[in-house]
């Protein structure tokens, strides 16, 4: 059954190519499998003009040879097409050209073991040899590594070379649009035109495919830049090939547009400080394996110098690590001056802006929407279900992939996953994804097939990635392909060997599964709960585990329960008016308490249309999410605040309401430009930390803004001296305590110190900043104990030397960057030595002009800065905080150094 099967679908193949294309063969009535002399399975090498070429391979050489062909992931995402590759048995490789990292890097090595045991079994396969579409005339393999390593692996490898031709000018090619078309779109777009023509007058493409066993002159055991060329030779005799146009219609000519490609403003190589072209060189030549002295700026990265995709990843790696630079798409770093052109930020990396927010009606619902209401229930996940059937057909969230959710569908989703996530191995199950519906449905998942989800921060680095899975205990992550394959240049050690796909466990979802949660969705929540055994889950029991960030130290694991997580929702509730009518936008990530509290759960819980964006650093992106979902209520950190205020309009920015700021602290130009931006849009300051779930203030709308706010309801702070603990007058600065129902019980690591003290016969926990109470329970912080150094027996702050510098910027002629941070100023401590403070900057500046300027500034005269490091950029965490932990680290390596 199978067979006819097969069968069949190869027929009805090669019946929707006849009808569209005239295609011609030239060598392939001589190719047969007896003149193979090598032992292994043969390799079909193919030029790659467009997108189709694959079927038309596949129909040509399926009988006798059946080749595997070797396909970019992003097509087995695609339900069609899915079908298609299971059936011809197609390997995934994944797509260098969007991003690389370590799991992309990981996956590649599995598909090289793959293809390595299929030629051993002497099976063949169908491969693309410059690895990507052609962008031009000609086909450019450069420094692809893919047919050289496969060589050098397999050697009893036959090959077999393939040209396609005629079909340069086809809507399958970049001809057209310059870009990589999406195959479903122009798939449905040629059905459309045999539709139009009746079917059988469709006009015919002329294509050729000409093929031919590799000759002696093939250079079998030649290098890779050798093979390539021998290759590009090959698919090009003959010259470019022609743009050939097809009319759309045999009634008329309806010929396509073509797309032409706007020159890019050139920039003087002169421009190029000499210290950036220096350490570009430096980084090629050692990618490349040459001397700086063999490198020329001229030199093409693929044609000159061999570097293959991998390598120019590794190039985007170090434009991010020593300059800061993102958003570069690998086939932007065509030749050694465009690395340098980048790393001098002459040059910005181009976003996609191709993908729709949603639909073109946002948020179209009937009348009589539910007000919002605090979360009800004992436990998060009853708090979710009671939530979803109040809320039931209203929309609950939104994002550019799921478009809009309604509640019901969003339970019937935790329902359906939670089945498969009770089969995962471990009690813990952890999540890797941005702010998305996605995230939302998993999060949901875990806690209702009964296991806790832990929140990974995937830009922790290997070193920190370890530690979460070594602590947290698990043993699974969940992510997403979508996700992964837009991932830049980021080091998933340590949990990319345990990944497993959201997209693989929605596909292994069959009918029954779906026909069942669906019945049991129609069910009351105490019945849900009794179904997946949770009916006895208290109170304290764990709901979720959180890593700090690491701002200072190692991350550590914060196991919050549902009570912790819902009273601060509560108490967070009562200082914000919310109506029916309002919309928040979700931006910041899951693993950041901040995002995963207030930005991911709480508008769902109670019942606020949450609109969720994947990127809190794509300021364009939130000013359009925002115009689009009509959102009134923006919550983020200051740093990714400033980047949306920078580029949003005031007709984009007119219906927020309520922007609310935490984190890190909000300057005053975060106000300023807010109110420039939208007069009747309020901006709020809060304070929270992770161990505290998280919000311990907030400055309620409704009244005079004060420090960082006034404490919650049920949470209780006390001043006291960081060494003494003795309580301190109001007014007077000290160390923050706290204590109330949000508070964790201790970290996972029983290893570390506890940070609870009792005071006055209460346990407080330490929450490690430095600030001052008023009598009108307002609460000012002054900065984290850890960011203060002592220095002749006066507590000094680090905080306040940088917003003295930053304050002196302008006046100084220091040249500040308006959307990142500019200035940072850390120390070092040693046993018996004088502490030293240290500045670190991204403009020019001697060690004399600083401290003048402190002391014209009326800083303590002990206030002394040892030394000025200027450096392309301040690094930032996940969170948009400032990595503290890294300059004191560089710090550390420069004292062992010297």
């Amino acid at each position: 059954m199978k067979t006819i099967f097969s069968y069949l679908f190869y027929l009805c193949t090669r019946l929707g190519l006849f009808l569209r294309y005239r295609i011609t063969t030239k060598g392939l009535d001589e190719l047969k499998k007896e003149m193979f002399k090598k032992p292994g399975g043969t390799l079909f090498l193919a030029n790659h003009p467009a997108e189709i070429d694959p079927c038309i391979l596949l129909v040509l050489f399926w009988y006798p040879f059946r080749p595997h062909p070797v396909a970019i992931d992003y097509l087995f995402h695609m339900k069609f097409i899915r079908y298609f590759l299971d059936w011809v048995g197609a390997l995934p490789v994944p797509n260098f050209e969007e991003s690389s990292n370590s799991y992309k890097r990981r996956q590649i090595d599995e598909v090289y073991v793959n293809i390595f045991d299929l030629l051993r079994k002497k099976e063949n396969l169908l491969i693309y040899p410059s690895g990507a579409l052609k962008h031009g005339a000609s086909e450019v393999i450069g420094g692809a590594s893919g047919v050289h390593k496969i060589l050098q692996g397999a050697p009893d490898t036959n090959v077999v070379l393939i040209r396609t031709t005629g079909l340069w000018g086809s809507s399958f090619s970049r001809a057209l649009t310059g870009k990589t078309p999406k195959i479903g779109k122009t798939f449905f777009a040629a059905f459309k035109i045999l539709l139009k023509n009746l079917i059988f007058f469709a006009p015919r493409r002329k294509v050729t495919v000409e093929c031919e066993q590799a000759s002696g002159d093939f250079p079998w055991k030649g290098s890779r830049l050798e093979i390539n060329q021998y290759l590009e030779q090959w698919y090009n005799r003959g010259g470019p090939e022609p743009l050939k146009l097809v009319s759309y219609s045999s009634w008329k000519e309806e010929l396509p547009k073509i797309y032409q490609k706007p020159e890019a403003e050139k920039v003087a190589y002169e421009a190029i400080p000499e210290s950036v072209r220096q350490a570009v060189l430096g980084e090629v030549a050692e990618v490349a394996g040459r001397t700086p002295d063999k490198i020329l700026h001229t030199q093409d990265l693929a044609l000159d110098l061999g570097l293959d995709s991998l390598d120019q990843a590794q190039l985007s790696l170090f434009l991010k690590e020593s300059y800061g630079v993102t958003n570069v798409a690998q086939t932007e770093l065509t030749t050694v001056e465009s690395v340098m052109v980048f790393a001098a930020h002459l040059k910005k990396g181009e976003t996609n802006d191709e993908e729709e927010l949603v639909k073109e009606k946002a948020w179209q619902e009937g009348e009589g929407r539910p007000h919002v209401h605090p979360p009800e229930g004992k436990t998060v996940i009853e708090a979710f279900l009671n939530s979803t059937f109040r809320m039931d057909g209203y929309l609950a969230c939104a994002d550019a992939i799921s478009g809009e959710v309604p509640y019901k569908k969003l339970r019937l989703g935790a329902i359906l996953f939670a089945d498969a996530i009770k089969r995962l191995p471990g009690e813990r199950i952890g999540i890797m994804l941005p702010a998305s519906v996605a995230v939302n449905v998993l999060i949901f998942a875990t806690m209702l097939a009964g296991k806790v989800p832990v929140m990974i921060n995937w830009t922790l680095g290997e070193r920190n990635l370890k530690a979460v899975v070594d602590k947290s205990g698990i043993q699974t992550t969940i992510s997403s392909w979508s996700f992964l394959n837009k991932l830049e240049n980021v080091e998933l050690n340590g949990v990319d060997n345990q990944i497993v796909l959201i997209e693989d466990i929605r596909r292994e979802l069959g009918l029954r599964q779906k026909i069942k949660a669906m019945r049991l969705a129609r069910k009351s929540p105490q019945a849900i709960l009794q179904k997946f055994g949770l009916s006895n889950v208290a109170e304290d029991d764990p709901a979720v585990i959180l890593f700090t960030s690491g701002t200072e130290n190692l991350p550590k694991g914060v196991q919050l329960s549902h009570r912790n997580i819902l009273y601060n929702q509560r108490g967070a509730f009562e200082y914000v008016s919310l109506c029916d009518k309002d919309v928040l936008l979700g931006v910041l990530p899951p693993f950041h308490s901040f995002g995963f509290s207030i930005t991911s759960i709480w508008p769902i819980l109670i019942g606020l249309r949450v609109a969720f964006l994947p990127n809190p650093t794509d300021g364009r992106r939130m000013a359009k999410g925002i115009e689009k979902w009509e959102v009134t209520m923006v919550c983020s950190a200051p740093t990714f605040l400033k980047n949306l205020i920078r580029v949003a309009t005031p007709d984009q920015f007119k219906t927020v309401k309520l922007v609310v700021s935490g984190a890190e602290k909000a300057p005053q130009e975060l106000f300023d430009q807010v109110a420039e931006l939208n007069p009747s849009s309020v901006v709020i300051e809060g304070y929270g930390i992770t161990e505290c779930a998280p919000v311990l203030t907030i400055n309620p709308p409704n009244k005079k803004r004060k420090g960082v706010g006034m404490v919650l309801p049920n949470v209780e702070l006390l001043v006291v001296h960081p060494e003494t603990y003795e309580p301190k007058p109001l007014g007077e600065d000290g160390l923050i305590l706290a204590r109330g129902p949000n508070i964790f019980h201790g970290y996972l690591d029983p290893t570390i110190q506890s940070p609870f003290l009792e005071v006055g016969g209460k346990n407080w926990y330490q929450t490690g900043d430095i600030g001052s109470l008023d009598e009108e329970g307002y609460l000012t912080l002054s900065g984290r104990l850890k960011r203060f150094v002592k220095i002749g027996g006066e507590m000094i702050s680090l905080v306040a030397i940088e917003e003295t510098l930053l304050e002196a910027a302008l006046s100084k002629g220091w040249k500040i960057d308006p959307e990142l941070p500019s200035l940072a100023v850390t120390a070092v401590e040693g046993e018996g030595k004088k502490s030293q403070i240290y500045l670190f900057t991204i403009f020019p500046v001697t060690v004399e002009e600083i401290n003048q300027t402190l002391k014209e500034k009326g800083m303590s005269n002990i206030v002394k800065i040892a030394a000025v490091e200027q450096q392309p950029f301040i690094p930032l965490l996940g969170t948009g905080k400032t990595d503290y932990r890294a300059l004191s680290e560089k710090l550390n390596r420069g004292e062992k150094n010297a």
